[in-house]
C-alpha cells in the first residue's frame, strides 16, 4: 500500500519535469568545408607524355567539395565531447621542369676552295676556269679555253676539259693551281668528268654531238701515263663515282626505252639500276654514299636541286621559286651543297645552303656559265 505524496514533494517532482523537457541538444561546432583547406589540390588527368605534368586549383563555377556530416554524439550526464576535424595536409606535388630544347646541330661552315667555268663569250678563249675559297672570297682565274673544272680527292690535281689554241682538244690534268697541264684523253665530245675518291680513275663522257653533251662513259686511270681506258658499258652524262668507287649514278635512259633519269652501274660495267624517273642529271654522291644529290625539272617547270637515296626513296627537292637552279655538289663534310642558280633570270650566282636546304646564302655573284651547256657542267669542291 503506497504512502501518499506529501504537497512538497509534488511540488519537486514538478520542477524537475519542467527543466528536462526544456532543454535542448546542445550545438556541435559546423565543420569547415575543405574548399578552406590551405594547399589543397585537385588531381589532373594524365598529361600527354610530350608534355610534363602540371596541376590546378578548383576551375571558378565548379561544384564546391561535399561538407562533412555533422556528428551527432550521445547525450548523456558527462560533459559534451568536443568533436575535433583533424586534416591531413595534401603535399603539393613537384612539378619537374621540361628539358631545354636541343637545337639541331648547325653544320659548320664549309671549307676549302671551289672550282667553276666562267663563259663570258662563245670563242674558246671565253671559256674560262676559276678558283674560289668555299666562302666566295678570293676568286680568280686559273685556266682560259677551259670546262668542266674537276678536282681531285685531295686537291692537288684538276681535271678539265680543254680546247687549246693550236693544241688538241680533250680531257687535261693539271695541277691545282692550272700549270703544267698534261693532256689525258683526246678527243672533241669530252665532257662531265668525276674523280674516284681515291684518285685512281677520272670517269667521263664522250659525245659526236656538238652542243649536247653525253655518249659512252668511260674512265682513264690516273697514273700519270692515261695509257688504262675502261668502257663502261652504258651511254649518258654526269657520270660521278659512288664514295667506295664500285658504282657510278649517271643521267640516262634505259636501254631500249624511254625510261630516263639518274641510273646506277657497276665500275667495272654491268646492268643498269634506275634509281629515278624524272630525266634529272648532274648527279653527285654525299661523302658518305647515303644519299645522291641533283637536279630535274620541278612540278612548275624549272630546273630544281633534288636528293635522293640511291635505292630511289627518299626524294626531296631543296630548292623552289621560279629560278633555274642546277650543278649542285656536295662539301666534303657533307654538311652543305653548292650549286648555281640564274636567279629567277637576273644573273648567275653561285650559292651553298646546308644539306638539308635551310640557310641558302649566295657567295659568287654575275658568274655566267655557258649558255648551252650550263645544265651539263659542273661545280668541283676540294680541301
Amino acid at each position: 500500500m503506497h504512502r501518499p505524496l506529501t504537497l512538497g514533494a509534488i511540488l519537486v517532482l514538478i520542477a524537475l519535469s519542467t527543466t528536462a523537457c526544456g532543454a535542448s541538444t546542445p550545438a556541435l561546432p559546423t565543420p569547415p568545408s575543405t574548399d578552406a583547406l590551405p594547399g589543397r589540390l585537385y588531381p589532373t588527368q594524365p598529361s600527354p607524355i610530350s608534355e610534363p605534368p602540371t596541376e590546378y586549383r578548383r576551375p571558378a563555377g565548379a561544384s564546391p567539395a561535399p561538407t562533412l556530416p555533422v556528428v551527432q554524439p550521445t547525450v548523456e550526464s558527462s560533459p559534451t565531447p568536443k568533436v575535433a576535424y583533424a586534416t591531413t595536409p595534401v603535399a603539393t606535388p613537384t612539378v619537374p621542369k621540361p628539358p631545354s630544347p636541343t637545337a639541331p646541330p648547325v653544320p659548320k661552315a664549309p671549307t676549302g676552295r671551289i672550282a667553276y667555268s666562267l663563259v663570258t663569250g662563245d670563242a674558246p678563249k671565253f671559256h674560262t676556269i676559276w678558283v674560289a675559297r668555299a666562302d666566295g672570297s678570293g676568286a680568280r682565274q686559273i685556266l682560259t679555253h677551259a670546262y668542266w673544272p674537276a678536282f681531285s680527292p685531295d686537291g692537288t690535281r684538276l681535271a678539265y676539259y680543254g680546247r687549246p689554241e693550236g693544241g688538241s682538244e680533250g680531257l687535261y690534268v693539271a695541277n691545282a693551281d692550272g700549270g703544267n697541264s698534261v693532256l689525258a684523253v683526246v678527243g672533241a665530245g669530252v665532257c662531265c668528268l668525276n674523280w674516284s675518291r681515291d684518285g685512281n680513275w677520272i670517269v667521263y663522257a664522250v659525245s659526236n654531238k656538238p652542243n649536247q653533251p653525253g655518249g659512252p662513259i668511260a674512265m682513264v686511270k690516273a697514273d700519270g701515263f692515261y695509257k688504262t681506258i675502261v668502257n663502261i658499258g652504258v651511254s649518258g652524262n654526269g657520270p660521278a663515282f659512288s664514295p667506295d668507287g664500285k658504282h657510278i649514278v649517271y643521267a640516262g635512259c634505259l636501254p631500249n626505252t624511254n625510261t630516263c633519269g639518274l641510273l646506277v652501274v657497276p665500275a667495272g660495267g654491268g646492268a643498269p639500276r634506275l634509281v629515278t624517273r624524272d630525266n634529272g642529271g648532274n648527279a653527285h654522291w654525299s661523302p658518305d654514299g647515303s644519299q645522291i644529290v641533283y637536279q630535274a625539272r620541278d612540278d612548275a617547270g624549272h630546273i630544281a636541286v633534288f636528293v635522293v637515296k640511291p635505292d630511289g626513296s627518299g626524294k626531296k627537292q631543296l630548292t623552289t621559286g621560279k629560278s633555274n637552279d642546277g650543278q649542285p655538289v656536295w662539301s666534303r663534310d657533307g654538311g652543305s651543297i653548292f650549286w648555281r642558280s640564274d636567279q629567277n633570270g637576273t644573273a648567275w650566282g653561285i650559292f651553298v645552303m646546308n644539306a638539308d636546304g635551310s640557310k641558302a646564302r649566295r657567295l659568287l655573284n654575275n658568274v655566267p656559265p655557258d649558255r648551252d651547256l650550263w645544265g651539263w657542267e659542273s661545280l668541283s669542291v676540294a680541301p
